[in-house]
């Protein structure tokens, strides 16, 4: 018998004692007045010296690298059919990026878009920075270049130049017909600036929100990247974003949900650091932080290495064919058998089904029908357990009420398995077409949010099918539900709990307590809980799933009626079970010997509880 707890007077002594403890060794070690004070003047100087030294570096850049014209010195913008870019003499950066084709989301806006841009604004910086021969740390950032345009068949080339005494910078940047810029920087005469061997490559990237669902968006927006000669990709999709590598590295992500900023280098990135932070809760223009840190070696006093920039939409099939650097990997679609249904299975049934010319959302209302027909026999099997177990339910609860005593679990055991002979019925057959069901439910998990065929798109009341429908408006106040209630979420759970009734599902929590069983009317509630955690994670999820999860448990509704109605003669079952009672039981050998362990074991029972009394 489980003993009641009581309140135990030396514990609670005890936990008062150390909180008493903490307090004093808070106190004691508090920081005075003068140290906060003396703490705060520290770090003003800190930041004053920052400034001094930053302000140093650009007068001794200013003094090695020829002035320029302001008229030669301006902005570049180059455009395909793909992807609009700007760039600044300033650093010879590429300040401006915008993804044609695609919008992003402004709730401020009538039709919530605006152009889609992943950089603008001064929020990418690509850096090179060395030291000089006077001991200045030269940023090449800082730097003002002239550029240079020249056509070339489908390129465009722009050559951007800084010019020093007895020496030069170039980046040369190369625009094609895809989402890719190849990006190459050569110096002529860095020997006369410095005596450095490696130079520092710093990239920062502040990422811009640009989806419906923000909290999703973060939670998908990671760095990725892949160590040279190895086509696995690595991240660190939960905890901190955060990794430092010795190993050269082929190339860098900066990927948010739909859409990923990567920097490649032939040679590879070495002694690399990098990762990425959530924005403020009060910036709602970015998603993420990105950095990365690396070096570059000089050979033969020179920089001269190429990299590739590319500004991709994470499209599957399109990036699957769009180079041989695994790119279409930087969509999570999950590991092993989960990925592999999303990639090889949804995906192609998606496709298929949207080549007709219909609406996405019918496509996954069709797209639900055909995984529901592949599942049939499984789901068969498991609805016609779950209604063959309804029927023998009187006979287990007859069962129960003869052998309540503790001394006779062995004979309800023996003849709860008898009806379940008689009957035809495997108790644990329900069992394996739910595990079979489990990976289907986890990848789809992932395939709705990072569908980007389902970006931006409505169905009915529905604005965008990779994020949460709003219709209907909360106070933010509300805990849990971001100011909204989803009407697809809310009527999956309707749905759910209507699935829950007309399959017996709480019907199997109202049997009496058993021995050794865990507490039925626990699970009971248990299970009208768990319908609200469902709520308040879809609220916020993409509506897409919702809407399959809707369809699936409605046909599912459908289908147990069904079954009752058409495929299981409750009559016929009982009258089968009754001509087994009556009949004489041939037991084989293996049930013989079944049975002769549990009553050895029975009686082990038995013989421990004479020896506690």
């Amino acid at each position: 018998m489980q003993q009641e707890k009581k309140f135990d007077f030396n514990q609670t002594i005890g936990f008062i004692l150390i909180a008493i403890l903490f307090g004093v060794f808070y106190y004691l070690n508090k920081p005075s007045e003068e140290q906060i004070e003396k703490q705060k003047k520290e770090l003003v100087q800190k930041q004053e010296q920052a400034k001094k030294q930053e302000q140093l570096n650009k007068t001794a850049s200013q003094k090695l690298f020829e002035e320029v014209d302001t008229t030669q010195a301006k902005d570049v913008e180059v455009s395909n059919d793909k992807i609009k870019v700007k760039f600044s003499p300033k650093g010879a950066q590429i300040s401006d990026v915008q993804i044609i084709g695609y919008d992003a989301y402004n709730v401020k806006k009538d039709g919530h878009k605006d152009p889609l841009h992943l950089i603008k604004e001064g929020s990418n910086t690509f850096n090179l920075s060395f030291k000089s021969k006077q001991g200045a740390i030269i940023n090449v950032s800082d730097l003002i270049f002239v550029p240079q345009i020249q056509k070339n068949a489908n390129n465009t080339i722009v050559t951007f130049t800084a010019n020093a005494l007895n020496s030069q910078i170039q980046y040369i940047y190369t625009i094609g017909d895809s989402y890719g810029i190849d990006f190459e920087v050569k110096t002529q005469g860095l020997s006369n600036i410095t005596s450095d061997n490696k130079v520092d490559l710093a990239w920062n990237m502040n990422g811009f929100s640009t989806e419906k669902g923000k909290d999703q968006e973060k939670y998908w927006s990671h760095t990725y990247f892949q160590f040279k000669g190895n086509k696995d990709i690595e991240y660190e999709l939960f905890g901190a974003d955060e990794w430092k590598e010795e190993d050269a590295i082929s190339w860098v992500a900066n990927k948010q949900q739909f859409f990923a900023t990567v920097l490649s280098n032939e040679e590879g990135f070495k002694d690399t650091n990098g990762g990425s932070v959530n924005s403020d809760k009060q910036d709602l223009v970015h998603s993420k932080y990105y950095h990365l840190n690396s070096k570059i070696d000089l050979k033969n006093s020179e920089i001269n290495t190429k990299f590739t920039w590319d500004f991709i939409p994470l499209d599957y099939k399109m990036l699957k064919n769009y180079n041989d650097k695994g790119f279409q990997n930087l969509i999570d679609f999950g590991w092993g058998l989960f990925g592999w249904l999303n990639k090889y299975f949804f995906l192609n049934v998606f496709k298929w089904l949207a080549s007709v010319g219909i609406t996405y959302g019918w496509v996954i209302f069709l797209m639900t029908i055909v995984v529901k027909l592949i599942l049939s026999p499984i789901m068969y099997k498991q609805n016609r357990q779950s209604a063959l177990m309804k029927v023998i339910r009187p006979e287990l609860n007859e069962i129960n009420e003869k052998y309540k005593d503790s001394k006779d679990a062995m004979k309800k055991q023996q003849e709860t398995m008898a009806i379940y002979r008689n009957a035809g019925i495997n108790p644990l057959a329900g069992c394996l077409p739910a595990l079979l069901q489990i990976p289907i439910f986890y990848a789809l998990f992932r395939f709705f949010p990072n569908l980007i065929d389902l970006r931006g798109v409505p169905f009915w009341f529905v604005d965008d099918l990779t994020a949460f429908d709003d219709l209907i408006k909360l106070p933010e106040w509300v805990p849990f539900l971001n100011g909204h209630l989803s009407i697809f979420a809310l009527l999956y759970i309707v749905a759910m709990m209507i699935y829950f009734k007309v399959s017996g599902s709480m019907d199997n929590f109202q049997m009496p307590q058993q021995e050794g069983m865990p507490n039925m009317q626990f699970m009971k509630y248990m299970m009208y809980i768990m319908p609200l955690f469902f709520f308040v994670f879809l609220n916020n999820y993409a509506s897409g799933l919702s809407w399959y999860y809707l369809v699936s448990n409605t046909i599912n509704i459908f289908i147990v009626l069904y079954i009752k109605k058409y495929m299981i003669n409750e009559a016929k079952i009982h009258e089968i079970i009754k001509a087994n009672k009556a009949k004489p039981k041939k037991q084989g050998k293996f049930a013989s010997r079944m049975q002769d362990m549990m009553k050895q074991a029975q009686e082990m029972q038995e013989q421990q509880k004479g020896k506690k009394k």
